[in-house]
């Protein structure tokens, strides 16, 4: 991996900070590579392929923006990861939601993340305003576009609690753990 991004970083000139910055973001990328994947294989191999696809969406497309729990090893994170989805899986196979407390799910879960996105991780800080705003309105926008999802599919299909369970995870997770 190193060998690769050096090439790549000689071939076009990039300094040691850069290269560092990509040699870092690629094994990062790896990393999570590695995890979704996992992760699917898993719970396909129990018959919920395509309810863990659907997690993996919404907190891939939502958790960059929105901030929250972070995990400081790949270990620990790719656990959690697991935990989580199964925790969405069975609340969304067991538990029936009305139509009423789908929306109101939803609506403390915007709620919720309108008053606190984005969580600035101590790690790896965002400290420019406009991206921190930028972040906000991504983050709120996307969750609010799996929340329309989620109430049209009410009376088509019950993936509408795997979205909602998601977001409500999410919303919950933004509350970060307790420093030590």
């Amino acid at each position: 991996m190193k060998r690769f991004v050096k090439n790549i970083s000689d071939a076009n000139g990039y300094s040691k900070d850069q290269q560092e910055q990509i040699e870092y973001t690629v094994i990062m990328l790896s990393f999570e590579i590695i995890k979704l994947v996992s992760i699917i294989l898993i719970f396909s191999m129990f018959g919920y392929f395509k309810e863990s696809i659907l997690v993996i969406a919404v907190m891939s497309m939502t958790k960059p923006f929105i901030g929250g729990y972070h995990e400081y090893t790949q270990i620990r994170c790719f656990i959690a990861s697991l935990l989580i989805t199964a925790g969405v899986i069975e609340l969304s196979l067991n538990s029936k939601l009305s139509f009423i407390s789908n929306c109101i799910l939803i609506f403390i879960s915007l709620f919720c993340m309108w008053n606190t996105a984005p969580v600035i991780n101590k790690k790896m800080p965002i400290t420019r305003p406009q991206i921190i705003k930028k972040n906000r309105i991504l983050g709120i926008s996307i969750t609010t576009v799996f929340a329309v999802i989620s109430i049209l599919l009410y009376k088509y299909s019950y993936f509408y609690e795997i979205i909602t369970w998601t977001i409500l995870f999410q919303a919950i997770l933004m509350f970060n753990k307790r420093e030590t």
